[in-house]
């Protein structure tokens, strides 16, 4: 399916359904105090470059496939903080460098909701991720650098409609080529179980041109089967070169 067919289909649902789920963005809320959040997540990315090869003056296909499986636990702390760590596990399977698999580089968060949404203005969060360098870099499984993340969040419901906005800085350790990520999606309920959310995600450096940095197109669909389990499913379309062609996530969440 071409990319303009899929852009269409995901807008049409849109205009159709409520949302409120989401792969990327994150909203002002937190974790209930003294409860727990577990998720557990499946993600696989699909992507295809051409590179020229001046030796033999032709074009070479590198098709590299990425599946990821990622263990989050959140706990609340107070009715505004929480905090909680990630542990992932990648299969990585490159047409050029081969098959490779093992854990990726672990992280640790935080997040405190410095004031609650009023008729005139958004609530807000802030949040604070650390990833460590505990992943085999040789293996092209880490990056072998520490980042520091630090992103401001913020949350409007207008009538029927919510909107969440993500403002955030990555300091990477050694390098001078940090990086600003930017997220927005609107949402809006289909009922009291389902929801649906369509959101644009973005990773830029500053000395890059625009198809050297991350952006992406994500639907997503979010089902609450009660108070303790829900189920997210959702696809993601690169639109630049650097981002993947596609990628297609699964997440379950335990709240105890």
């Amino acid at each position: 399916m071409k990319l303009p067919t899929i852009l269409l289909f995901l807008f049409f649902i849109a205009i159709l359904t409520k949302s409120q789920a989401a792969l990327y963005i994150d909203d002002t809320s937190t974790t209930e105090k003294g409860h727990f959040e577990l998720s557990i997540s499946f993600d696989y990315y699909g992507d295809e470059e051409k590179e020229y090869d001046p030796e033999t003056e032709d074009y070479t296909k590198n098709v590299s496939k990425e599946i990821d499986i990622t263990a989050d636990l959140t706990l609340g702390l107070t009715d505004r903080w929480d905090a909680g760590f990630t542990i992932p596990y990648q299969f990585l399977n490159n047409s050029s460098s081969g098959k490779v698999n093992g854990f990726t580089d672990f992280n640790l968060s935080t997040k405190y909701r410095l004031w609650d949404e009023t008729d005139r203005y958004p609530s807000y969060a802030l949040s604070f991720d650390y990833k460590l360098t505990n992943a085999n870099k040789e293996k092209e499984l880490g990056t072998g650098e520490q980042d520091y993340t630090l992103t401001n969040i913020l949350t409007k419901g207008f009538g029927e409609y919510i909107f969440d906005l993500n403002l955030g800085y990555t300091f990477i350790s050694g390098k001078e080529d940090n990086i600003f990520i930017y997220a927005f999606d609107i949402t809006k309920d289909l009922n009291e179980k389902i929801s649906f959310c369509n959101e644009i995600y973005g990773e830029n450096t500053l000395n890059r041109k625009f198809s050297d940095n991350i952006l992406i197109f994500a639907s997503s669909l979010d089902y609450q089967i009660n108070k303790t389990i829900s189920l997210e499913s959702g696809v993601g379309i690169g639109i630049t070169k650097a981002s993947p062609d596609f990628q297609v996530s699964s997440t379950v969440t335990f709240s105890f």
